[in-house]
C-alpha cells in the first residue's frame, strides 16, 4: 500500500521532471526541433502548444543512433536557457491532450470567452494536424525526451526531505489539504540539513513544491529565504506567499518579529511558510503557532539509499550495504555536499568517500565554532547584542595596520576626535602644526558640516541608532542603512562619506562602479562587485560608499541594445548584493551620483537605495 511520504515523494520529483521538460522542449523550439504556438494568438498567458514538425519527423527514418545523434548536435547549440512562460505539455505521459487544457472558470470575461473559442479552433487545428503520424510525433518526443538531464541533486534531496516532513506529522492528505486551502495558513517545515532553506525556497519559486509559481515575500527584512527570481523565469503569473527562514529568528528581536508575523496573519491574503533547517528549537512565538508544523529528523541511511537511486540509478540494496559497512555518518552534511558529491556515472565508493571527508570538516568545523562560542553550544559565535560574529580574512580595529586597499578596494580608518587626541598627548587638540591635514581630517564630522539637507539628519539619527544597535535595543532591520547622494560633481559626496566614517567611527571601504567596470569580462565584474560587498560582510560594522553607481546603466534606459543582457546581469547582481545587506547587520551602503536619472528604478526600490538626498555644494565651517 502506498504511503503518504511515497505519495508525495511521487508527486514532487513529477513537477521536478515537468519543469525539465518545459526547459527542454523550450530549448528544441530554438533549436528547431519543435514548433511552438501561443494557444490564443498573441496571448502567451493562455499557454503553449508543442508540434512536432516535419523536418524533425524525418529524422525517424534514419537510424536510431544517427537520429539521437544528429538531435543531440541540435540541442548542443541551442542555449541552455528557463522557459520564458509557463507552457502546457500535451504529451506528459498518461496525460491526454484535452485533460491538460485549462478549463475557464465560471462568469469570466469577454476576453476569457473569445481566448476559450481561439482555443478550440486551435486545438482542432492541432488534432487535426496530429491525426496524420501520432504515431510518429509521440515517437519523436520519446526520443527527445531521451536527452533529459539526470534530476537535480539538490531538487530530488529537498522532495525527500519534504515528502518525510509532511508523512511524519500528518495522518493522511485531507488534513494536508485542509490547512493548505486556508488562504492565510501558517506552516512550519523543519528539516535539520544544512542549505535546506535556501533550497526550499528556490524550489517554491520555480513551482517544484506547490502547483504554481510564486513570488517569496520575506515577513521579516534579515530573512535569506527569498531568492528573488528576476530573470531567471521571467513572464510567469506568480502568487504571493510569505516567508521566514528559521536561522534567522534566533537574530531578530523577538518583540519585532513578533509583531511582524502578527501583521501578516492578520491580513489573510498569503500563505505563510516558515522554513528551518537548525536543530535547536525556535522560540515558542513561532513554533507553537502555525496551523501545521511539518517536521523529519534529516539524512539518514535510508534517504541516502533513495537518492543515489534516483541520482545515479544505483540500487538501494547495494548502497544501504556500503553505508552500513563504511558506517557513514551524515550528521553535518549538507544539501550543498550532497551536490558536491553524488554525481552521475562516479561509482558508489567514491561517492560516499567523498561524503565522509564532507561531513568530517562540516563536523569539526561546527565543534570550533561551539568553542568560540565559550560553550554556549549554539554553532555560531555571538556578541553581547546577539549579532553573531563573523571570521574573516582580515579586521579592521583600533590598533591594527589594515591595508589600505583590498582587492582593490580603499580601506579608509575613522580619525579619533581632536578632544580624545588632546587627552592622549601633550600639544594642541585642534592643530597639528606639522600636519595639517590630519588635523583637518580629525576635524572633519558630519556635525561639523553644512549643506547636505537631509543628509546630515540622517547620520546623525544614524548615530544614535548605532549606539541602540551596538546595546542590543534596537534591531538592524528597523534602521535606515542605505542612502544615495546626487549633485553636480564637486558637490562633497565623497567628503560626506568620509565625514560619515569618522562621526560613527567605524571604516569606511571605498569603491566605485568604474573599477568594478576595468576588467571588462562579464564574470571578472561580476566578482569585483561581488567581492566589495563580501568584504563588508566580512567586516562589519563597517560603511561601503559606492561612487559613480549610475554607470551601472538603466534596464529601462532604451538604450545598449547591442549589449543588452550584458548590462541587465550587472544591475540584477547589483540588486541581489543590496538585498542581502538588508540581511546582514552591520552593513551602511552609500552610494553618489552625477545623474540620478539614469538609475534604475529598482535600485531605489524599498530596502535598497530608498533614501535619496539631492545636495548642494557644502559649506565648510571651520
Amino acid at each position: 500500500m502506498e504511503t503518504l511520504t511515497d505519495r508525495i515523494t511521487r508527486y514532487l520529483l513529477a513537477r521536478i521532471r515537468r519543469l525539465a521538460i518545459l526547459d527542454l522542449y523550450e530549448r528544441a523550439a530554438v533549436a528547431g526541433l519543435l514548433e511552438a504556438d501561443f494557444i490564443v494568438a498573441g496571448d502567451e498567458t493562455t499557454g503553449t502548444v508543442w508540434r512536432v514538425p516535419e523536418q524533425s519527423l524525418r529524422l525517424l527514418h534514419a537510424d536510431p543512433v544517427k537520429a539521437r545523434a544528429e538531435i543531440m548536435r541540435r540541442l548542443g547549440k541551442a542555449p541552455h536557457k528557463t522557459t520564458a512562460i509557463d507552457v502546457l505539455i500535451q504529451d506528459l505521459p498518461a496525460e491526454p491532450v484535452h485533460e491538460k487544457l485549462r478549463s475557464a472558470p465560471k462568469g469570466r470575461t469577454d476576453r476569457e470567452n473569445r481566448a476559450a473559442a481561439g482555443l478550440k479552433s486551435r486545438q482542432a487545428v492541432a488534432a487535426k494536424g496530429l491525426e496524420k503520424t501520432p504515431s510518429a510525433s509521440s515517437e519523436f518526443r520519446a526520443l527527445l525526451r531521451e536527452q533529459l538531464a539526470p534530476p537535480s541533486v539538490a531538487h530530488v534531496a529537498v522532495a525527500l526531505l519534504v515528502a518525510r516532513a509532511v508523512g511524519s506529522s500528518v495522518p493522511d492528505l485531507s488534513a494536508l489539504s485542509a490547512v493548505l486551502r486556508n488562504p492565510g495558513a501558517f506552516v512550519l517545515i523543519k528539516a535539520p540539513v544544512g542549505r535546506f532553506e535556501r533550497r526550499f525556497g528556490l524550489m517554491l519559486e520555480d513551482g517544484l513544491i506547490v502547483p504554481y509559481w510564486t513570488k517569496l515575500e520575506d515577513v521579516h527584512r534579515s530573512s535569506p529565504l527569498s531568492d528573488g527570481y528576476g530573470d531567471r523565469r521571467r513572464g510567469k503569473t506568480r502568487k504571493t506567499i510569505k516567508t521566514l527562514a528559521g536561522t534567522d529568528v534566533p537574530k531578530a528581536v523577538e518583540r519585532s518579529l513578533s509583531r511582524f508575523l502578527v501583521d501578516v496573519l492578520l491580513e489573510r491574503t498569503a500563505p505563510l511558510v516558515l522554513a528551518d533547517e537548525t536543530r535547536t528549537a525556535l522560540p515558542p512565538f513561532v513554533s507553537m503557532t502555525p496551523d501545521l508544523v511539518l517536521e523529519c529528523g534529516g539524512l539518514d541511511h535510508e534517504l541516502m539509499a533513495e537518492l543515489l537511486q534516483m541520482c545515479c540509478g544505483i540500487a538501494p540494496k547495494q548502497s544501504l550495504q556500503q553505508l552500513k559497512k563504511m558506517a557513514l555518518d551524515l550528521e553535518g552534511l549538507s544539501i550543498d555536499a550532497l551536490a558536491l558529491a553524488v554525481r552521475p556515472g562516479r561509482a558508489l565508493e567514491h561517492i560516499l568517500s567523498i561524503l565522509e571527508v564532507l561531513g568530517e570538516r562540516a563536523r569539526s568545523s561546527d565543534k570550533s565554532d561551539d568553542d568560540d562560542d565559550d560553550g554556549r553550544g549554539s554553532g555560531r559565535g555571538s556578541d553581547r547584542s546577539g549579532r553573531p560574529k563573523v571570521k574573516s580574512r582580515f579586521l579592521i580595529k583600533d590598533g591594527d595596520d589594515p591595508p589600505n586597499s583590498v582587492d582593490g578596494i580603499d580601506v579608509v580608518q575613522p580619525e579619533k576626535p581632536a578632544e580624545t587626541s588632546a587627552k592622549e598627548g601633550s600639544g594642541s587638540a585642534s592643530v597639528d602644526p606639522a600636519n595639517p591635514e590630519h588635523s583637518r581630517l580629525r576635524q572633519l564630522r558630519v556635525e561639523t558640516l553644512s549643506g547636505y539637507g537631509e543628509a546630515r539628519g540622517w547620520a546623525l539619527n544614524l548615530k544614535e541608532d548605532l549606539q541602540l544597535w551596538r546595546g542590543g535595543r534596537l534591531p538592524w532591520s528597523e534602521m535606515s542603512t542605505k542612502l544615495i547622494l546626487s549633485g553636480p560633481p564637486g558637490t562633497g559626496k565623497t567628503t560626506y562619506a568620509r565625514a560619515l566614517c569618522n562621526s560613527l567611527q567605524i571604516p569606511l571601504l571605498v569603491t566605485s562602479v568604474a573599477s568594478w567596470l576595468e576588467p571588462g569580462y562579464l564574470g571578472d565584474v561580476l566578482k569585483r562587485m561581488s567581492k566589495a560587498f563580501e568584504l563588508a560582510r566580512e567586516n562589519a560594522p563597517v560603511i561601503l560608499f559606492i561612487d559613480e553607481v549610475d554607470n551601472i546603466g538603466s534596464r529601462s534606459a532604451g538604450r545598449r541594445e547591442q549589449h543588452d543582457d550584458y548590462w541587465r546581469t550587472l544591475i540584477n547582481r547589483l540588486l541581489e548584493l543590496l538585498d542581502g545587506t538588508s540581511k546582514t547587520d552591520g552593513v551602511i551602503v552609500v552610494a553618489a551620483t552625477n545623474l540620478p536619472e539614469k538609475i534604475d528604478p529598482a535600485l531605489l526600490r524599498s530596502g535598497r537605495l530608498e533614501k535619496h538626498v539631492a545636495i548642494p555644494m557644502p559649506i565648510w565651517r571651520r
